[in-house]
């Protein structure tokens, strides 16, 4: 069969096609000069945990990184090297074999199916607070800490990548690419500078083109650096020596650049050394320069091993997931092919990377595209799944807000508005009521007047919500402090709104958490929005507030009508849970669509498009207050649906500008954030730049059809 340039986002199907046959599959690697041709690996096998039978439950299984994938040990791996390579007993003293199985040790740090091993010195640090610039070695890349930082530190951490680690990884594949081009095959040597150079290159390229990640590069040092590459005869120079290679001069240049950093940043900021080289380490704590130093990973790290394709983020607490795509697709530049065999039929899947016949141009590299060939597996046109941002509910709860699929032409503006006004939208408030609500009700009667509009404080119920799930049950006097209130009579309101919804129970002067309760305070903490307005509809009030938005038409702004005294309450609640979103000096507006990240590219192409003034750069507020007035999209629906876009290689998207707007500050949006554990009310600014993509001020934004 023919190999075709595929992304991993178009593998998933045939991944998930592969399993339809069986939950297990085997998984196998092979470098062709180092192994010989048609000779593999054994990696082990992945067993798929779809949750279901239908063919939808595979993709999204594939996609969320519903999988365990269990290692053969290290011993084993030993035993199969010792043979693919053809070596003999007397070549097992020969180091260069534990070097390439450390080696292969960093893919799984470097996909975060395995965190690096951190001094307890640089974890206590950890989140950063304030702003930090970590300056990584070629350590730091090749060995997955580089995507550790980028992946759980950002944006907080900005990320310096000095030259010198570009020029080593550079070296690297210079070196490999020679060595394979050799007359005498060197398999340990081809398959070590193969891992280490294509692995290295993946990451930097990852960040530079795939993620929100921000990377700064300092410029060469001439002087320094010029007797490294030719004859300098220059007598100033000549007793130096250094046209004499020496040991460690990189790691010196590599702390060079932080020490510039450090010299040219204001005082009090913060620059780190991330690194696994203890000979580095100890270089940047004689220099003043703190080192996030880990452990170097070695085999043991990957082999012998159960890994998951979800795992807890160390800081957050919140379920990073790694789809088996993206599994595959490291594994494929790691070693330059890799194969997935069904182990209860003769389905493969081989993706490579690199080898005999298999050219290369960049548009490879800004797709992550790789040559996929695969038998016996057809790929089923599923219906489209929605992609959500980390913490939104799967397909089981998008029953609302409205999901507009691919192939459903998009209700844009004048459609929209015409629908909605006629109740044809089938919006995010209408009818969302969750099963169960009268027989629960019926529990506990209601204090008078709980169901009429409450005037509370937001931040206050969702600390009342948090503290009674923690704690099951609390003293009233506990229940006072906890809402900074002095007598019962300041939480009145919000006392009425709790026993609406039967989030609580007060039994004299103990105050009782309900399931009800918890399970809203659970989808706070999770930043889960929808089940959170589901929950919140169990109150009387604030489902008659879903309904009074729900019966606005989009592009029209949202009357007080009888929540005057109480809209504030109820417009922050409408906000946190993505049914209505303010513009300033306008009003409140409708938000109940949610587009799938294939029917919101178009969208944000004509918007951009409509704001362009010819210089292919818009305000990233005016982007987002556009689509909520026109469209009615939620400013947190359009910031993921964005990222997911761009992800999928639907658009292309680039911000430019350094200098935070201040100039519209009065145009604020309240969103749900969970910190430390605990659901808080944060206030973003559209115009500042910093909320559509975080950890970058840049106020202009420049989107790009994507080219097939």
């Amino acid at each position: 069969m023919t190999s075709m340039l595929t992304t991993p986002r178009e593998a998933e199907a045939l991944l998930a096609h592969l399993f339809e046959a069986g939950s297990e599959a085997r998984i196998k690697v092979s470098e062709n000069k180092a192994f010989g041709a048609e000779n593999w690996l054994n990696l082990g096998t992945i067993t798929l945990d779809p949750g279901g039978n239908k063919a939808s439950h595979m993709l999204m299984a594939v996609r969320r990184g519903s999988f365990e994938w269990v290692l053969p040990s290290s011993e084993d791996i030993d035993a199969q090297l010792f043979k693919l390579m053809g070596f003999k007993e007397a070549d097992r003293t020969n180091g260069k074999l534990r070097r390439a199985m450390d080696a292969m040790g960093g893919i799984a740090v470097r996909l975060g199916l395995r965190y690096p091993r951190l001094d307890p010195f640089a974890l206590e640090g950890m989140p950063y607070r304030r702003s930090t610039t970590v300056v990584a070695d070629t350590s730091a890349v090749i060995q997955g800490g580089l995507d550790f930082v980028a992946r759980h530190l950002h944006p907080a951490a900005r990320i310096k990548v000095p030259a010198i680690v570009q020029m080593e990884i550079v070296n690297f594949a210079e070196r490999f690419l020679s060595t394979r081009r050799a007359s005498k095959i060197r398999p340990l040597d081809i398959l070590i500078d193969h891992m280490l150079s294509q692995g290295g290159q993946r990451v930097l390229l990852r960040l530079e083109l795939n993620t929100d990640t921000e990377i700064e590069r300092n410029f060469l040092l001439g002087d320094p650096l010029r007797s490294a590459f030719m004859k300098d005869s220059d007598p100033e120079l000549t007793e130096l020596n250094l046209s004499v290679r020496i040991k460690a001069y990189a790691d010196r240049l590599i702390l060079e650049s932080a020490r510039q950093h450090q010299a040219q940043s204001n005082l009090g900021h913060k620059v780190q050394l991330l690194t696994s080289d203890q000979g580095l380490a100890r270089m940047a704590l004689a220099e003043g320069i703190v080192p996030t130093y880990f452990n170097s990973v070695v085999a043991s790290d990957l082999f012998g091993r159960r890994l998951t394709g979800i795992n807890l983020d160390p800081f957050s607490g919140k379920l990073r997931e790694c789809s088996l795509a993206s599994v595959l697709w490291e594994l494929a530049t790691a070693f330059g092919s890799v194969r997935l065999e069904s182990s209860t039929s003769d389905q493969h899947i081989e993706i490579a990377a690199f080898g005999e016949g298999l050219n290369w141009s960049p548009v490879q590299s800004h797709g992550d595209l790789l040559w996929c060939e695969h038998y016996g597996c057809v790929a089923p046109e599923y219906p489209p799944i929605s992609a959500g941002a980390a913490g939104t509910p799967g397909p089981a709860l998008l029953a609302t807000p409205k999901t507009i699929s691919a192939s459903e032409t998009p209700d844009t503006s004048d459609q929209v508005r015409e629908k909605a006004a006629t109740g044809a939208v089938r919006t995010a408030h209408a009818g969302a009521k969750t099963v169960g609500v009268k027989a629960l009700k019926a529990q506990q009667p209601v204090a008078a007047g709980a169901s009429r509009p409450q005037r509370f404080n937001v931040a206050t119920f969702f600390a009342l919500l948090d503290g009674l799930d923690t704690e099951q049950s609390l003293p009233e006097e506990a229940v006072l402090k906890l809402a900074g209130a002095k007598k019962r009579a300041g939480i009145d309101d919000c006392r009425r709104f709790l026993l609406s919804g039967r989030y609580v129970v007060i039994n004299g002067h103990s105050w009782n958490a309900t399931p009800t309760g918890s399970a809203l305070a659970i989808a706070l903490r999770n930043e889960d929005n929808q089940t959170a307005f589901e929950a919140l509809q169990y109150a009387d009030s604030f489902a008659k507030f879903a309904s009074h938005v729900a019966e606005v038409p989009v592009g029209s702004t949202i009357p007080p009508g009888n929540f005057e005294r109480a809209f504030k309450t109820y417009k922050t609640l409408g906000e946190i849970t993505l049914i209505c979103a303010p513009i300033y000096e306008e009003g409140l507006y409708p938000t109940p669509v949610t587009p799938t990240a294939e029917a919101f590219a178009p969208l944000a192409l004509t918007h951009f498009n409509a704001l362009d003034t010819g210089d292919k750069l818009v305000s990233t507020g005016a982007w987002l207050e556009r689509l909520i007035r026109n469209e009615g999209i939620h400013p947190e629906i359009a910031r993921a649906r964005l990222s997911d876009a761009s992800g999928a290689g639907l658009l292309h998207r680039s911000t430019e500008g350094s200098t935070t707007d201040v100039r519209n500050d009065r145009h604020i949006l309240q969103v749900l954030r969970a910190r430390g554990g605990h659901p808080v009310i944060d206030t973003v600014h559209l115009y500042r730049g910093d909320y559509l993509i975080p950890g970058k001020a840049s106020t202009s934004l420049r989107i790009l059809e994507a080219t097939r």
